[in-house]
């Protein structure tokens, strides 16, 4: 059980890492239409988080581009996070499925 735990947190911690270097490679390679059927879903949610972020410490100086840089930072964590699920559910599935198969042979 406890070599089970340790694969899961090891697991964890490396589909931490790769997600945003995951997000890095599909921006560099142009594949904004997969990238959008992730993240998405996920910008209404750090518009709102954006805004209580906006209305508790208003952005002081930026002009137009004033608090810009808060809702990059807020969409780029919330997307490193749904990247992270989606490699860690990808991950578990395909163990599941290769213990499987190495099961049934």
């Amino acid at each position: 059980m406890a070599v089970a735990r340790k694969h899961r947190i090891r697991d964890l911690v490396l589909t931490g890492v790769a997600s945003p270097l995951v997000l890095l490679l599909l921006f560099a390679a142009r594949a904004g239409r997969f990238l959008m059927w992730i993240v998405v879903p996920i910008l209404y949610l750090g518009q709102a988080i954006t805004a209580v972020i906006w209305k508790a410490f208003p952005p002081q100086i930026g002009g137009m581009f004033a608090g810009f840089g808060t809702a990059l930072i807020v969409d780029f964590v919330l997307a490193w996070i749904a990247v992270w699920i989606v490699l860690f559910v990808l991950l578990r599935l395909i163990e599941k499925l290769t213990n499987r198969k190495k099961r049934e042979a």
